[in-house]
């Protein structure tokens, strides 16, 4: 099975689309200017796509969006005598509300849009598709810049193929476990910790908190696929999903990327038979829609083939490396996956934030007042979970003589803000002169980052 999908990422790609308020330059659409003012909105809308018919369609962008600015990407879908109306993965920005929108259409409909994907409810699927991408700002100096969007389709009549098999491929990726991170946000942070091995082994430094707090969707949590590629081009990686088959996946490997997929399995033949979810031997648990890495293949001297993952689900980073035999796998891998290929640096513009900040000891003991640049910045009680929710991340790491490879190797403790809104840091047991460093992870894509002698 070929991928089936399209990827708009030059000026040629763009082709004979129409473009309002809006322009290609530089190697990004951007808002046009008037009088050296940037217009408040606009978009780029592709021609109507050919592509063989398909039933499902899944839609990607990578963006640099600066504070008061934020996309969304629009698709329709059509067949020889009718389109959808037009449907919206929602709404992007690095440093604003991200979140995808209600259900667009219902069952009794042509198409349908539920978060992340459009489903085809014709038994003959669809047969054509266009896309716009829209761009605004509330600031008539700034504009977002959108690098890459793209569109991949599932066709009706998918054959999904193996490929030739590998003797031994792997690509090097780091390895971190979600069961060791945030208490209150361990369970959900496949996706946030898969997408950070992702971009780590590319030099990046990220820790998984970082990310998750960035591709939050308020809308629905932490699993929108869209979200997923957006995050990574915030930080200016070209990333996008696609709908594939082991083929595929073999592809990426021997050209030295390794990818993301979804994995719906069972962990025992009891809670296979319990769930109806395919048995993949060696995980660790019974899931729907598990995020790992694929990071390479290999095949045994008796012609068993297996797959190389990072699959996040582990209470400590030695247990994320696995491989599953190749056939479970395909049973249990949905058959999506979010591709990474690489820093672009001229598309690092507007990623989220590392901000240098101090911490003091205030009148209280054992908590400590936040600075940055030398004033004072109270934080908010509720700052790590409000309304039952995870809102934010404290953490810290000390410092020893170790040599780590990232940051998110390091052991992490968790923390809270006091009522006073400072940070509570029980450090009575550490002997003076520890060195540790502070993490106050947010939503707004602004993470404080502090060195404390004690």
């Amino acid at each position: 099975m070929s991928n089936h999908v399209f990827v708009c990422n030059s000026e040629p790609a763009a082709g004979f689309g129409t473009f309002e308020n809006a322009e290609f330059a530089d190697g990004s659409f951007r808002l046009s200017q008037y009088a050296g003012c940037y217009m408040l909105s606009g978009s780029y809308t592709t021609p109507e796509i050919p592509a063989p018919a398909f039933r499902a369609l899944l839609g990607s962008w990578n963006a640099a969006t600066p504070p008061h600015t934020h996309v969304a990407l629009q698709v329709r879908v059509g067949t020889d005598s009718r389109w959808s109306d037009w449907m919206s993965f929602g709404s992007w920005g690095t440093f604003q509300r991200r979140q995808s929108l209600p259900q667009q259409g219902c069952e009794t409909d042509f198409a349908m849009l539920t978060g992340d994907i459009v489903q085809i409810n014709a038994p003959s699927g669809a047969q054509f598709f266009q896309l716009r991408i829209c761009l605004a700002t509330d600031d008539i100096h700034s504009t977002p810049f959108v690098h890459l969007f793209s569109a991949s389709v599932e066709p009706l009549l998918a054959e999904r193929t193996t490929g030739d098999a590998l003797h031994h491929r792997c690509v090097p990726v780091p390895a971190y476990a979600q069961m060791n991170r945030d208490p209150r946000l361990a369970d959900e942070l496949c996706s946030a910790v898969s997408i950070t091995m992702l971009m780590n082994r590319w030099g990046e430094d990220l820790i998984p908190e970082e990310v998750a707090h960035a591709q939050y969707d308020f809308a629905a949590g932490y699993h929108n696929r869209c979200f997923i590629p957006a995050v990574a081009g915030s930080f200016g990686y070209e990333s996008y999903c696609v709908f594939a088959d082991i083929a595929a996946l073999k592809k990426e490997i021997k050209a030295g990327f390794a990818c993301g997929v979804r994995l719906s399995c069972a962990d025992t033949p009891d809670a296979a038979a319990q769930t109806g979810l395919p048995l993949l031997e060696g995980s660790q648990d019974c899931a729907e829609g598990r995020f790992v890495v694929v990071r390479g293949f290999e095949t045994q001297a008796d012609g068993t083939e297996y797959v190389i993952v990072n699959d996040p689900h582990a209470s400590d980073d030695a247990a994320v490396e696995r491989r599953y035999r190749l056939d479970q796998f395909d049973a249990a891998w949905c058959g999506d996956a979010c591709l990474v290929h690489g820093k672009v640096p001229s598309h690092r513009i507007a990623p989220p934030e590392r901000v240098a900040a101090e911490l003091r000891p205030a009148e209280q003991r054992g908590e400590y007042a936040l600075y940055v640049r030398g004033e004072h910045i109270p934080l908010p009680a509720d700052f790590c979970e409000k309304d039952g929710r995870c809102t934010g991340t404290v953490c810290y790491t000390i410092r020893d003589e170790h040599a780590y490879a990232t940051a998110a190797h390091k052991h992490f403790y968790y923390t809270d803000i006091s009522a006073s809104g400072n940070v509570l840091l029980d450090t009575e047991a550490l002997p003076a002169g520890t060195r540790i460093t502070v993490y106050l992870i947010g939503e707004s894509c602004r993470t404080a980052v502090a060195d404390l002698t004690l």
